[in-house]
């Protein structure tokens, strides 16, 4: 029975709070939103979903979150014709008519081209004037939804809503209280529109908006007029006795108690009471199964008895000082508390209030909440330390059965260790509010969901109460309203301010649902709100969606404006289908909105460009825009479309083709005409193929001949050298017998006048064949420049002194032109002579006796470069014209018919001339006064194909290059008895003519190859090498390196004989190790002088290498093989300086040499054998042991390795000239001296 009472008694309850009328909950929009005047007259919804509003200055057009503002315009007629409106109606075709303050003009909308046509009010039928009337307006306007009908008030300018089933009546009215109520009480217009949205016009603060189908969230709020409104707003803890008494506790103005009839009275702290609560500031509010209500206050905790109206306080065991926050009852109907110190226990049959140690249970004293599974555990939420689930044994003591805590490395626990609320739904999960959002535990897999994305989702925050309706919906608030869940969908519904919230905050623990109604509560800073969830109402108008505003380039297009040369709207964006852009609009961007009004700020949005985007892109109220930049040619559909605030999408997006017009260079045309440019690049390319491949074959050719052709000159010069070596060995040997010949025919005149004449003519081969080999050298690229810093004009005038006897004999009048007393010029001197020589023998010849030669010198530019010009001039016979080209061809002479020559001189000064860079060239004339002359022009500085020598002369190739070599040929006064020479010649005449020559004062060993010569080397260690360089198999070079790398004859001088005569080949003789380089043919006389200089060379070198033993190895620095060799032998004989068994053979094991090979190494070194090394090598060192004076004759003797006395004392006298002791008295006599 008592059910049935508690029942009736809520819904009395619910009834008086609401009352029988609507209750309409306004927003109100003003100045502040953008409404331009605050009076409105006149409010109309056209065709396609815009508000229209009439103001005092101008008409406005809204969407939900911008006005479009509407002015009179001088001189534009189809603006309207006044600011002042006074009303607002729509047609039967929905047109939009506004009528200004003059009403003699009324002004009909274009929705095309968004402007107005201005039509006379005499001009329209007295019906439509009748309407557009604003006082007949005023009159009669009125607006019924379900059976309530809303009016103006003519009497009090207000607004009445009238019951139509009963007749009862509403007013309508301001209040400065209720941020819900009117703005104004002065009305001035009211309209309904087809989305239940009532729009309220009023004279002074703009424009308020009412949903007729708001869901019912009750709004309660403290009134200071009403004294059963609660006694502050600001809410922190709700509950309901089971009298049906609502309790609302608050922040810090006490307890309102709210009974069935909804009259209030206030419980707060009385200073002078004891029978009164202990604090004001109210934290939890709970009732039991007992009907005790139990007061969680900041200084302590109180019970309330509502049948004696008796408080009682519990300050035990520091309950007196700990806020209580959290509040439950167990299965056995002990209360249970969650305090600032920890979790406390009141067991009901023995009235007594156990205090839980903090430090063993929570870790820390501060909780916020605790729950009671339907397991029995205890489950308490904390302060950063998460929660912590316990279990409560018989005796009372409690066990901790597990913990979460936050871990930032994990998704799979709480999103927080500051855990303000716990709730256990019927489905046995658990649902955590966090400072940091909202948890669901799955306790049968030990997981965790959180609740804190992006909308539609929660976001992240403080959640402050979690409750659970009667269909299993999860309700949560935190600091941005209110959120439904459906735990299966895992769907979000969020709720705000604008569906009727106190406000988007709310309390920490304000939420209670009533166990006899089950209406929700939750408390906020603004009061608090009350609802059934049945009544909970989903609005199913899809909203309109419209495009709003286009920008390009971040600036917003009119209607007929011309952005970049074209227009692109020739009507409002919301009323095209398509645009064209051009290359040159980059940025576009397009503002789209839902003409939902109901909760504009709630509606969703998703759009998408399609060809660019590849999904849906959400977006909120507050991010309406769509922005695109750079978009490729081609064609794009925009689409968008909404969804209301709860979640109800329009069925077609809005669509907009959007063409991007491509640069003129990227049109259709023009890739026709890159086609057609490619097509004849393509043409083009295919015959440069074809020409190409044709070139590249011709010079695939071309390379083929001239790699034929260096081929066949190398093989050219290779025979030419052979040649020239087979004629100079022969050559060799017929002008050294002639030398020797004309030696012993002194005195013979007839005798020497023949041998001359065979050494001249010898001499003359031999200058040809010299000759032939330079031109093939020249041509084949492989001739270089020497180059010196030279005195051209001292050239030459040698040169030509050189032929003045030849001059003054034939009576040639020889002449030398030179402008400058010296030409320093970079040339090479030898080449440039050799130019000189053949130029003016050239002239001689060919001048007759009496006849005329003149050269000189001077300098010209040309081209901007200086250059030395040498002309050598005759008046000779001349040269015809048909031969002046073919003089500078080998073999080639002039036609003149005079005699002599080869045909070679002038081919080869050409090659001179032009290794240099320069140019020659002649000229004659045959005309009576024979003149020629021939040109030579050489750049100043000029380094074409040259190396420069870094000596600055070639002398240097005679430079000593071994300790024993002299750079002079002299002829010495020193006999080598016994000097043993090994000669290398595959020619078997020039060896055995050699041999002859050499036999009568050397010992001579002949070798027929250079393997035959190394393998002589070796065996014999001779005193010197003289070797042909062209011989088979091992040739003379290879022969020299081999000699000076093997430490058995890197010592033994050696002679190279070529007929090689280039300076390049001289030089590799030389850096091979080479003590001299003589060319065939060559006299005997030099070549015999050379042999005897390096034996006397030799042998003052051996002297002076003996004296290195004088002194110790560590003394000097070994710079050649052979000085090494010596100082290693001297470090083992100084090592084992005492040893008297030290051998020969041991010296010569260490140093890799046989006794043999080491005799006559160090025969040739040092002119001692071995044994007497390593004597003179202990005597030596004796000699600075006895100047020490450390120890007596007989002690040095035995030191140094000698076992007999006397014999040391022998040959210490032997070397020295003194005995032992007659040194050591040498040495006294000194110091005294």
């Amino acid at each position: 029975m008592l059910k049935y009472i508690l029942t009736l008694l809520a819904i009395g309850f619910a009834v008086v709070c609401q009352g029988q009328f609507t209750n309409l909950k306004f927003d109100h929009i003003t100045s502040e939103n953008g409404l331009p005047q605050s009076t409105i007259h006149g409010i109309a919804k056209d065709k396609y979903g815009f508000m229209w509003f009439g103001t005092w200055s101008g008409l406005c057009r809204y969407d939900g979150y911008r006005f479009r503002i509407y002015h009179y315009e001088q001189g534009n007629p189809r603006s309207i014709s006044n600011n002042r409106i006074h009303n607002i109606i729509k047609d039967e075709s929905d047109d939009i008519w506004v009528l200004p303050f003059d009403e003699t003009i009324a002004c009909r909308y274009n929705y095309a081209s968004d402007d107005f046509d201005r039509v006379p009010i005499d001009s329209l039928s007295p019906e439509f004037q009748k309407r557009i009337s604003r006082r007949d307006h005023y009159l009669t306007v009125s607006f019924s939804y379900d059976q309530v009908k809303w009016s103006l008030d003519h009497n009090s300018n207000g607004m009445v809503e009238t019951c139509l089933r009963t007749g009862q009546q509403q007013q309508y009215t301001s209040s400065a209280i209720s941020r819900w109520a009117l703005n104004d009480a002065y009305v001035s217009d009211i309209y309904l529109d087809d989305q239940r949205i009532l729009w309220v016009g009023t004279y002074s603060h703009g424009i308020n908006k009412a949903n007729l189908e708001a869901n019912p969230f009750n709004y309660f709020y403290h009134d200071p007029t009403d004294p059963n409104s609660i006694v502050d707003n600001n809410v922190r803890a709700i509950c309901q006795d089971k009298n049906g008494n609502l309790w609302i506790g608050t922040r810090d103005r006490g307890i309102t108690v709210i009974d069935s009839t909804g009259k209030a009275h206030h419980i707060t702290h009385q200073p002078s009471d004891s029978n009164s609560i202990k604090s004001d500031q109210i934290k939890k509010l709970f009732c039991d199964s007992r009907g005790y209500v139990w007061i969680g206050t900041k200084k302590g905790l109180d019970r309330y008895n509502p049948e004696t109206g008796r408080i009682r306080r519990f300050d035990t065991l520091g309950l007196h000082y700990s806020p209580v926050y959290g509040m439950m009852e167990d299965t056995e109907s002990n209360i249970w508390f969650a305090t600032w110190n920890g979790i406390y226990k009141y067991v009901v049959a023995t009235d007594r209030m156990i205090h839980f140690d903090p430090a063993e249970t929570l870790g820390q004293p501060h909780a916020w909440c605790i729950l009671q599974d339907s397991e029995g555990r205890i489950w308490v939420g904390t302060e950063g330390n998460g929660i912590v689930v316990f279990r409560e044994d018989q005796s009372g003591s409690l066990t901790i059965v597990n913990r979460f805590n936050h871990q930032h490395t994990s998704p799979n626990t709480i999103s927080d260790n500051r855990v303000y609320c716990i709730h256990e739904d019927l489905n046995h999960d658990f649902w955590i509010g966090t400072g940091n959002g909202l948890d669901r535990y799955d306790p049968t897999n030990a997981t965790f969901e959180r609740f804190h994305t992006s909308p539609p989702g929660l976001a992240q925050g403080t959640i402050a109460g979690i409750l659970e309706d009667n269909h299993g919906y999860i309700w949560v608030s935190h600091k941005r309203g209110i959120s439904q869940i459906n735990r299966k969908t895992r769907w979000i519904r969020n709720y705000t301010q604008q569906d009727g919230l106190q406000s988007n905050e709310f309390s920490d623990g304000a939420s209670y649902k009533s166990p006899y109604t089950s209406t929700l509560f939750f408390g906020g800073n603004n009061g608090y709100n009350a609802f059934n969830p049945d009544s909970i109402k989903t609005n199913s108008i899809a909203p309109q969606v419209v495009l709003t505003q286009l920008q390009v380039l971040n600036k917003p297009v009119e209607i007929n404006q011309e952005v970049n040369g074209r227009k692109l709207l020739n009507k409002p964006l919301y009323l095209t289908d398509s645009i064209q852009l051009s290359h040159r609009d980059k940025s576009v961007a397009i503002e789209f909105a839902a003409l939902h009004f109901a909760n504009p700020i709630g509606n969703k949005y998703a759009y998408m460009l399609e060809g660019f985007d590849q999904d849906w892109i959400a977006a909120d109220a507050m991010h309406r825009v769509a922005t695109y930049s750079n978009l490729s040619p081609g064609t794009y559909v925009f689409k968008v479309k909404a969804a209301n605030s709860d979640g109800i999408w329009n069925p077609v997006p809005r669509e907009l083709h959007i063409s991007v017009a491509p640069a003129f260079w990227a049109s259709t045309w023009a890739y026709w005409m890159y086609g057609a440019i490619f097509m004849a690049l393509l043409y083009a390319f295919y015959h440069y193929i074809i020409r190409y491949e044709r070139l590249n074959s011709q010079l695939k050719y071309e390379t083929l001949v001239h790699e034929k052709e260096r081929e066949l000159n190398e093989r050219k010069f290779q025979f030419f050298t052979n040649i020239s070596h087979e004629i100079k060995t022969p050559l060799t040997l017929i002008l050294a017998p002639i030398q020797r010949l004309m030696q012993v025919s002194e005195g013979h005149t007839a005798i020497q006048q023949q041998l001359r004449t065979m050494r001249d003519s010898g001499d003359r081969l031999q200058k040809l064949i010299h000759q032939l080999l330079d031109i093939r050298r020249l041509e084949t690229g492989n001739e270089q420049l020497v180059l010196e810093h030279t005195d051209m004009v001292s050239l030459v005038k040698v040169a030509v002194d050189s032929f003045r006897s030849m001059a003054q004999l034939r009576r040639i009048r020889l002449e030398t032109i030179l402008e400058e007393a010296h030409f320093m010029n970079s040339i090479d001197p030898d080449k440039i002579e050799k130019v000189l020589y053949n130029l003016l023998s050239n002239a001689f010849k060919f001048t007759d006796d009496g006849g005329q030669i003149t050269v000189s010198l001077k300098q010209s530019l040309a081209g901007g470069r200086t250059f030395a010009v040498i002309c050598v001039e005759d008046n000779g016979v001349g040269i015809a014209a048909a031969d002046i080209v073919r003089i500078f061809q080998p073999f080639q002479q002039s036609g003149s018919g005079k005699a002599g020559g080869t045909g070679l001189g002038l081919a080869y000064c050409k090659l001179l001339v032009e290794l240099h860079g320069g140019t020659i060239h002649a000229e004659s004339k045959k005309d009576g006064q024979n003149q020629t002359s021939f040109l030579v022009k050489i750049p100043v500085c000029a380094t074409v194909h040259a190396t420069a020598n870094p000596t600055g002369s070639t002398t240097m190739l005679n430079t000593s290059v071994c300790p024993f070599q002299q750079a002079s040929i002299s002829s010495p006064n020193y006999r080598a008895l016994n000097a043993t020479v090994l000669l290398v010649e595959d020619n078997v005449e020039m060896r055995r003519y050699l041999t002859d020559y050499f036999a009568a004062e050397y010992r001579v060993i002949e070798a027929a190859n250079g393997q035959e010569g190394l393998e002589a080397a070796i065996q014999d260690i001779p005193d010197l090498i003289i070797s042909d360089v062209m011989m088979p198999d091992v040739d003379g070079i290879s022969l020299c390196k081999q000699l000076k790398a093997d430490i058995r004859t890197s010592h033994i001088p050696v002679i190279l004989l070529t007929a090689r005569s280039p300076i390049e080949y001289e030089i590799e003789g030389i850096e091979t190790g080479a003590d001299d380089y003589i060319v065939k043919p060559f006299n005997l006389t030099v070549l015999s002088l050379k042999v005897k200089n390096v034996l006397v060379n030799r042998a003052r070198w051996k002297e002076k290498f003996a004296e290195r033993i004088l002194i110790p190895s560590a003394e000097f620095n070994p710079v050649s093989p052979d000085e090494k060799l010596l100082q290693r032998i001297m470090r083992i004989v100084e090592d084992r300086i005492s040893d008297s068994t030290l051998s020969v053979d041991d010296i010569g094991d260490q140093v890799g040499l046989s006794r043999a090979q080491l005799y006559r190494k160090m025969k040739a070194l040092t002119g001692s054998s071995m044994a007497d090394t390593i004597r003179d090598i202990r005597l030596n060192h004796a000699q600075r042991l006895l100047r020490e004076k450390k120890f007596n004759v007989s002690e040095t003797a035995y030191m140094l390795g000698f076992t007999d006395s006397d014999y040391f004392r022998k040959c210490f006298k032997s070397k020295f000239g003194c005995s032992p002791s007659e040194y050591c008295k040498s040495v006294a006599a000194e110091v005294s001296g």
